[in-house]
């Protein structure tokens, strides 16, 4: 067969704008031209590499409502590609997708308009792509949101969390029903957007994306598969190396400081015979994020300061940057921050300048620590809503959902703890720091969980976006 060459490009998030200012040729913010310039090498890297169709795995705009600007921007290299006689496929990501199952994605204009270079997908469903290379099954795997199962009578008052179990068995199904009606003759790839077990996250991001309905890499081990293709974490990485292949581009470019050491860039792939795919990342010149930490040190704190920027000094040509002082109090009015901007002078941006105290950290948990220290797990937990003043009942209450949850895990994993799981008990540690036990509460009076309204199900996924 004829070798078919595929660009995999997630996450552009055209709108992005934070740690940007006005370009005054434009009137754009100059992170907008950022994201766009990576993008176009990405796309100009595609058409020298004579690649039969890009794909793109989810979150092409930074929010699903995007101005017309970044509309036209993104139109712009969408013909790009078409005027070179590539396929594009699109498969929306969380920020591409509407919380009304009714609304259309970001990307639905270049369906409705029937661009015929252009595939939209924003539901799970097999798509036959005619490329000058021949064809290509591509099994589209979208942002799954909560609608799917909402909208089903059966799931009307079910919690979050089995709202969001269902609808992970849903799309799980669906995909690998969509897998058995593949030809097994012709190549086949999976573009998908989603959270997997296992994934690496940058630590900014981790709070973010706590609510993500989250995917065992099982779901994608599928036969006939010859590559997968996803979006959504920023780190470019391969969760799977044996075929197929299950490989994160990561984003285009930099969003924060938690991807200040990620590269940036694009993932060239090859299928040369079915079942055999060849792939390698391709890098772009993203946008350079450096942080300084700098220590008050010497009489002289400012110099100690200029001196940590002078160590990296290099780095800071047009570069996001970020300084961090850890300096006592008492000695932050020695700081002359004119001097300090000014060695600063060859970054493109500089964001406020954090003043930390390492040395003056005390422990919250003052008296405590060392039987913390000691704890079991069980001790640990009854600690802390000690400290944070849980109401007993409730702490109770949470206590034994919490040796529950630990016996059940210890059943499938002895060893999961390191030791057996027993009663809270008076002459542990723990127990001697926290002092008599209230009363038991009665079972499960002290924690109750509300069904989901579709209305709040709709309002919490708006806030995790």
């Amino acid at each position: 067969m004829t070798p078919l060459r595929i660009a995999h490009i997630a996450d552009t998030h055209i709108g992005m704008e934070n740690y940007g200012r006005i370009n005054p040729d434009t009137g754009l913010n100059q992170r907008l031209h950022d994201f766009l310039r990576s993008l176009d090498e990405a796309i100009e890297g595609a058409i020298t590499a004579q690649v039969n169709v890009v794909v793109f795995a989810g979150d092409i705009y930074k929010t699903r409502d995007p101005t017309p600007t970044h509309q036209r921007e993104f139109a712009k290299r969408i013909q790009r590609l078409a005027s070179q006689g590539i396929q594009t496929v699109l498969v929306a990501g969380n920020h591409d997708v509407p919380m009304s199952a009714g609304r259309a994605t970001s990307v639905d204009i270049f369906r409705a308009l029937e661009v015929p270079s252009v595939t939209v997908a924003r539901s799970v469903g097999t798509h036959v792509i005619h490329t000058r290379a021949g064809p290509v099954q591509i099994v589209a795997f979208p942002w799954a949101v909560r609608s799917l199962v909402l909208a089903q009578p059966e799931y009307k008052n079910c919690t979050i969390a089995e709202l969001n179990q269902a609808m992970i068995e849903l799309t799980r199904d669906r995909l690998a029903a969509e897998v058995q009606k593949l030809d097994p003759t012709l190549p086949s790839i999976v573009v998908g957007h989603a959270h997997l077990f296992g994934a690496r996250i940058g630590a900014e991001r981790l709070l973010t994306m706590g609510g993500d309905p989250m995917y065992d890499l099982a779901t994608f081990d599928l036969p006939g598969i010859d590559y997968v293709a996803l979006g959504h974490i920023h780190k470019h990485q391969v969760l799977h190396y044996a075929s197929p292949a299950v490989v994160y581009a990561g984003s285009i470019d930099r969003v924060d400081f938690g991807e200040q050491d990620e590269a940036k860039g694009w993932v060239y792939v090859e299928i040369g015979e079915k079942g055999h795919a060849e792939w390698d990342f391709r890098s772009v010149h993203a946008r350079p994020f450096v942080t300084i930490e700098a220590r008050v040190e010497s009489d002289n704190a400012t110099l100690d300061v200029v001196r940590a920027i002078a160590r990296q000094a290099g780095q800071l040509q047009d570069a996001v940057v970020r300084l961090r002082i850890d300096a006592p109090p008492e000695r932050a009015s020695e700081l002359r921050e004119d001097e300090i901007r000014q060695q600063l002078k060859a970054a493109y941006y500089v964001a406020p300048i954090e003043r930390t105290n390492r040395s003056r950290v005390r422990s919250r948990w003052a008296g405590v620590s060392s039987a913390i220290q000691q704890a079991t797990p069980l001790e640990a937990l009854s600690l802390y809503l000690e400290h944070q003043k849980v109401d007993p009942a409730r702490r109770d209450a949470l206590l034994r959902y919490a040796r529950t949850l630990m016996v059940e895990e210890a059943e499938l994993d002895p060893m999961a703890f390191g030791q057996t799981i027993t009663p809270l008990g008076m002459d542990s540690p723990a127990s001697a720091a926290i002092g008599t036990p209230s009363e038991k509460a009665e079972p499960d009076s002290a924690v109750t969980y509300e069904p989901a309204s579709r209305e709040r199900v709709a309002d919490e996924e708006a806030v995790a976006e």
